[in-house]
């Protein structure tokens, strides 16, 4: 009886500890910050804002820890602009006035306000469709690899704003997102990056996004042609071996479609006027996303000779 008689005096002598020393520092000043949400009341169909409006703004205020408290126990504090109001001359709003237009639980000092101004004008709305970037990592688990393009569906969105605003964007890029330890192909839902601000609106919040991965493999292609290019009428060039073989790696499917004759060896005819050595190396072409990792023989020895 004595010991629990003992843990609830060391128990309450706790509480009464932090209660105390919580009353005394809350009664002291300090400085923090708050993420204040920019709402835009009644949006009219046919008109955009002639500038960028950010979705919060920063305010940092000073006043007691009781004061500051209540913020952090307000949850309804948000800037309203009300957008039937703004005309298409500009209308400049400064960190002190978008205070005044917030409505706080209890009264504190304002130091400081970012941004510092906003530019508030409305104007013509105009949309256009731009091309979507993939933002992504793709890292494959050993002996796997990407065969094709990765596809994004629909390959475009629509974005709208004033005339100016559209006009600066080309293209509009999905969200960052690694893949780790790909071995199966990819078919997921992408979301689109947010506009930072309300000068821009997207058709869309997301697209999908396609990867083809397949197991890779080793194969050799035998019997690949080398040619001259850009030999003048009555010249021709005579290499000796005539042919070439070429070890490549690619997706198994990929490779089980291809045969020698998607390939193409080729060497420039003016760099053979040019060497000195007798042997030159050819440039391989080949298929998308089959890499050529080898070649035999690497150099090939030519003649150069009239046309017979």
């Amino acid at each position: 009886m004595m010991e629990n008689k003992r843990y609830h005096i060391v128990i309450a002598s706790i509480i009464f500890a932090i209660v105390t020393w919580s009353s005394v520092n809350l009664r002291n000043e300090y400085t923090v910050a708050l993420r204040i949400p920019v709402i835009l009341d009644d949006f009219r169909a046919g008109l955009a804002l002639k500038y960028p409006v950010p979705k919060t703004v920063t305010a940092h205020f000073k006043g007691t820890g009781w004061a500051l408290a209540g913020l952090f126990f307000s949850p309804d504090i948000k800037y309203y602009i009300d957008v039937p109001s703004l005309r298409p001359e500009n209308f400049i709003v400064t960190g002190r006035d978008l205070m005044e237009h917030v409505k706080l639980p209890v009264t504190l000092q304002v130091v400081d306000v970012q941004p510092e101004t906003l530019i508030l004008a409305l104007g013509e709305y105009k949309e256009k469709s731009v091309a979507l970037i993939p933002h992504v990592t793709l890292d494959y688990r050993e002996g796997f690899g990407k065969v094709g393009p990765m596809r994004l569906v629909p390959e475009s969105v629509g974005i709208g704003g004033t005339k100016n605003i559209v006009a600066s964007i080309a293209e509009w890029p999905t969200i960052y997102r690694k893949f780790e330890n790909v071995r199966s192909d990819i078919d997921v839902d992408l979301p689109l990056e947010e506009p930072q601000n309300y000068a821009v609106e997207l058709s869309r919040a997301s697209v999908r996004l396609h990867v083809n991965v397949q197991p890779f493999a080793e194969k050799t292609f035998a019997g690949i042609r080398v040619t001259a290019t850009g030999a003048p009428a009555g010249r021709e060039v005579v290499f000796i071996p005539s042919r070439m073989d070429v070890i490549v790696r690619g997706g198994i499917e990929q490779l089980s479609r291809i045969s020698s004759s998607d390939f193409q060896a080729t060497i420039d005819y003016q760099s053979l006027v040019e060497d000195s050595t007798g042997a030159a190396t050819p440039s391989v072409t080949a298929p998308a996303d089959v890499k050529v990792i080898s070649r035999k023989p690497d150099r090939l020895q030519f003649i150069i000779r009239k046309k017979m």
